[in-house]
């Protein structure tokens, strides 16, 4: 997320139900902008925010308002849904 020139500081939202996967996810995020200055936010998947960017699978990864990555679940079924 923050590789390499000059470091710009974000607000990433990890969205979170607490389990194993989740929780690993919210750690490889904040090591991975440790030094960014980014904002990290861990919310559950039944905030409003949530519903707003679509998520239904978590973990989910949202940088500055995007969605940047849904849990595995979410993944398999988009490409199951292509065959």
């Amino acid at each position: 997320m923050c590789r390499g020139g000059p470091a710009i500081a974000r607000v990433i939202e990890v969205f979170s139900a607490g389990c194993p996967l989740c929780d690993e996810t919210v750690v490889r995020v904040r090591q991975a902008v440790a030094a960014c200055g980014c904002t990290v936010i861990v919310r559950a998947p039944h905030e409003p925010e949530a519903q707003q960017y679509g998520i239904r699978a978590v973990p989910a990864i949202v940088v500055d308002g995007q969605l940047l990555f849904i849990g595995v679940q979410e993944q398999a079924n988009a490409l199951l849904s292509r065959s």
